[in-house]
């Protein structure tokens, strides 16, 4: 009689079990739907997003960001003290986006568009944003990073010599070296002092890119 009760018993838990796990299931999927990030377009609440529509870079902020799809920073001229855009008075931050993001970057007049961001890193000095650098491309080929700099060349003011003196550059140093990190910039300032960086991996043969905006000096 013992016998037949706990094989009773063991024929019934699996069923329980998957009954939890169904429920977990529903539970999660309903949070899910119910909350804030799931929804088409959320409305921004005050800890996302700043009094001039930039996008504010605290973690709720840089949240907005991840569903919107969209970056938005003014910098030097007319911007924001750090305090008011999530930030600390002199505070690094740094984000990694789960997608791809657009970053639209306002200095002064001029409004300056950066696609395909997938990092960012804030500094702010003296309650001011000092420097915003986003992070284009994590692994890029050499040709693909020199590629979107030369498009983004006309747009912010680099000069397209420069920017074909790194071939001769690359050239020497994978001669030279089986080993160590390239770097080459090239750098422009009107509205906003922009400076693109590539680094360039001898062992992985990949290259990382980046786009840094400061105010003018």
């Amino acid at each position: 009689m013992a016998e037949s009760r706990r094989q009773k018993l063991l024929s019934w838990l699996p069923a329980a079990i998957l009954l939890l796990i169904i429920g977990g299931v529903v539970f999660t999927t309903v949070a899910v739907q119910n909350s804030w990030w799931a929804e088409d377009q959320p409305v921004a609440s005050s800890d996302q997003k700043a009094a001039d529509g930039s996008s504010k870079l605290s973690d709720a902020g840089l949240d907005y960001v991840n569903v919107e799809g969209v970056l938005r920073v003014r910098i030097g001229e007319r911007a924001l003290p750090a305090t008011e855009i999530g930030l600390g008075a002199d505070e690094e931050k740094s984000g990694e986006f789960r997608r791809p993001v657009r970053a639209v970057v306002a200095a002064g007049d001029e409004v300056y568009v950066v696609e395909e961001v997938e990092t960012m890193h804030a500094v702010s000095e003296g309650n001011e944003l000092t420097t915003l650098t986003l992070g284009v491309g994590q692994a890029l080929p050499w040709s693909s990073a020199v590629g979107t700099v030369q498009g983004l060349a006309s747009e912010f003011g680099w000069d397209q010599d420069e920017i074909a003196s790194w071939e001769e550059q690359i050239s020497d140093f994978t001669r030279d070296h089986t080993e160590g990190t390239f770097t080459a910039e090239v750098t422009s300032t009107d509205a906003a002092t922009i400076t693109g960086t590539l680094v360039f991996d001898r062992a992985t043969g990949y290259t990382t890119l980046s786009i840094t905006f400061a105010p003018p000096a």
